[in-house]
């Protein structure tokens, strides 16, 4: 991986397809430990989930950490670099960790295409942030496309609630644990992105060192985190380390999701940085349909219309949202000055 950022064309949508394809693959891999792999938890201990949410974010956070070690291994050392504080990425490495490891616990409750669709409600909290914090000036295409995405999390909450994997009253409870979750942790994932575009305004970081540094400070958060947990009962990392030694489904699945999230952090950074939340969306939606369609042919997950009606609204609201859908005969867009303007508003906010 290269340390410079595409400028365009066929490495762009380079970047693109890995974001894609590696985004959707660590979904489905996460799914598969906490929710399908079963290995004992010690010596003679009963077969279990990989029910470790803690643990998982620490592989994700290990996963971003390599970034940091290709970008020090190819930097070109006569190259001038602008110099920014390293403390920028503390915040969002929280905000991240945070959501993270609430999503980690939802795969526990429900199938990774619902939690995939749910991480829309993400452009909910974004709108709201980039108002408040960004000084955004929104349309009235903006609001439209929130109400739908809203709409659409609605739906999809409603099926899994209807329709949960094990159809009892239990099953029910915990699908709503779940959507809870999902929906809590695109809070603290729309504030890391909000953060994160306000300071990549500001300095100039290559992807790969950013996405390095917060796996830095991800790595020093998930530590602490992991031995007060620990101590606590929270969680049990030794049992997590016997599972990960005895079960070679697990160890294969936990390598590869910290290479698969290496490859989406740098390459989804990179995006948000050379391209736009537009090419963003996209790639979301198209993600979605990948992890959706792997589901259900691993019977991981039972199709459901009302699933499939919520999806399209999301996704129509999504791509509504990020102007890759226009109405101009419902809706004004803004002229090219006027987003001109927009922009060096944004950056001086």
């Amino acid at each position: 991986m290269s340390t410079a950022a595409p400028a365009g064309g066929i490495g762009i949508y380079s970047c693109m397809g890995v974001m894609l394809v590696s985004g959707a693959a660590n979904t489905l891999l996460m799914k598969f430990m906490a929710g399908v792999a079963m290995a004992p938890t010690g010596p003679g201990g009963a077969m279990s989930g990989f029910s470790h949410p803690f643990f998982q974010t620490l592989l994700m956070c290990l996963g971003e950490l390599l970034c940091l070690g290709v970008y020090l291994q190819s930097r070109l050392p006569s190259k001038a670099e602008q110099k920014f504080p390293s403390y920028i990425f503390l915040v969002p490495s929280i905000c991240d960790w945070t959501a993270t490891t609430l999503v980690n616990v939802a795969y526990v409750f429900i199938p990774a295409s619902i939690i995939q669709m749910t991480r829309g409600s993400m452009v909910m909290f974004t709108c709201l942030f980039s108002v408040v914090f960004l000084k955004r000036r929104l349309h009235a295409f903006h609001y439209t496309g929130v109400a739908m995405v809203a709409l659409g999390i609605t739906l999809v909450a409603l099926c899994a609630v209807l329709y949960p994997s094990g159809g009892s009253e239990g099953a029910t409870r915990s699908a709503t644990i779940g959507i809870a979750l999902c929906v809590g942790a695109q809070v603290f994932q729309a504030s890391m992105l909000v953060i994160e575009e306000k300071f990549l305004k500001q300095y100039h970081v290559p992807p790969l060192q950013a996405v390095g540094l917060e796996g830095v400070f991800g790595v020093g958060i998930g530590l602490f985190v992991l031995s007060l947990v620990n101590v606590t009962g929270v969680e049990n990392t030794p049992a997590a380390m016997y599972q990960m030694t005895h079960s070679t489904p697990i160890m294969v699945a936990a390598v590869a999701s910290i290479i698969s999230i290496a490859f989406f952090n740098w390459s989804g950074i990179t995006v948000t940085s050379q391209a736009s939340c537009v090419a963003r969306s996209t790639i979301d939606c198209s993600r979605t349909i990948i992890i959706w369609a792997v589901e259900l042919a691993l019977m991981w997950n039972v199709f459901h219309w009302l699933q499939l009606v919520g999806f399209l609204v999301l996704a129509a609201g999504t791509l509504l949202y990020n102007q890759v859908i226009e109405v101009p005969s419902i809706f004004a867009y803004p002229q090219v000055e006027e987003e001109k303007a927009l922009t060096e508003e944004i950056e001086t906010a």
